[in-house]
């Protein structure tokens, strides 16, 4: 598969802190990729330069090819925390990228109006956040990321907040819907259920300065999230994350 996102010999510093040491990864079109570490090992950092809000000390970023090292707005990029402005509806906090673009009303309608029913919001379009659940909000930012119309997002804990049966109902969702839209993601998380349950290859970050030291590939054939082999690639990216 074509790569839509390249790391190439990624290194950082803060300081004299040294962050990364020579890190390469890549993303394949249409699939899903997972990053997970300890707390503090970087992932959010690796985002940012992944993102182009951060140059790093050494390295190059790729997308499709194009050297966007230090340029912003080269993907779609969804936070932790939804970030809904909670003076303007539904409707406007999804339209948002397209209102920057300069677009028409009758235009970021044309656009908006049928991916509604995809994220689950038709009919809550009209509601201001604070009326919405948390899954919800999360299908909200989501929806206005992909109408960033990068070619790539990247999701940084995107359901962490979530309680345990929302969680899981937005697993399901997420991964229908990607496939259904073709997304190319990359997710960093502490949530290995979470980083299984979605991605196609999952990276394990660590040290210091951190390291990729393994990739895995994730099944996905039915009934592997029940099964024997789920229990033994989690022991394994856990010890991966521990050792």
């Amino acid at each position: 598969m074509n790569s839509v996102l390249r790391l190439e010999n990624i290194s950082h510093a803060f300081g004299q802190q040294p962050i990364f040491d020579n890190l390469y990864m890549s993303v394949a079109n249409n699939t899903v990729v997972s990053i997970v570490g300890a707390s503090g090992v970087g992932k959010t950092t690796l985002f940012n330069i992944a993102a182009g809000l951060l140059t790093p000390w050494a390295g190059r970023v790729f997308i499709n090819g194009v050297d966007t090292t230090g340029q912003a707005g080269t993907v779609g990029y969804m936070l932790q925390k939804d970030l809904l402005l909670p003076f303007k509806t539904v409707f406007d906090n999804i339209a948002l990228p397209l209102t920057l673009q300069g677009f028409s009303k009758a235009k970021i309608a044309d656009i908006v109006n049928p991916q509604l029913a995809s994220f689950g919001l038709q009919g809550l379009e009209h509601q201001y956040p604070q009326a919405l659940s948390g899954g919800q909000r999360q299908r909200a930012a989501l929806l206005r990321t992909y109408l960033s119309d990068n070619p790539i997002m990247l999701l940084d804990e995107p359901f962490s907040a979530l309680d345990f049966v929302t969680k899981d109902e937005m697993y399901h969702w997420f991964s229908q819907l990607q496939k259904r839209l073709q997304l190319t993601c990359l997710i960093i998380t502490h949530d290995i259920d979470e980083a299984i349950y979605l991605s196609d290859e999952l990276y394990v970050l660590k040290g210091s300065p951190a390291i990729f030291t393994q990739k895995f590939s994730i099944p996905k054939d039915e009934g592997f999230l029940d099964s024997q082999a789920y229990l033994q690639l989690k022991k394994q990216i856990l010890t991966a994350i521990q050792s």
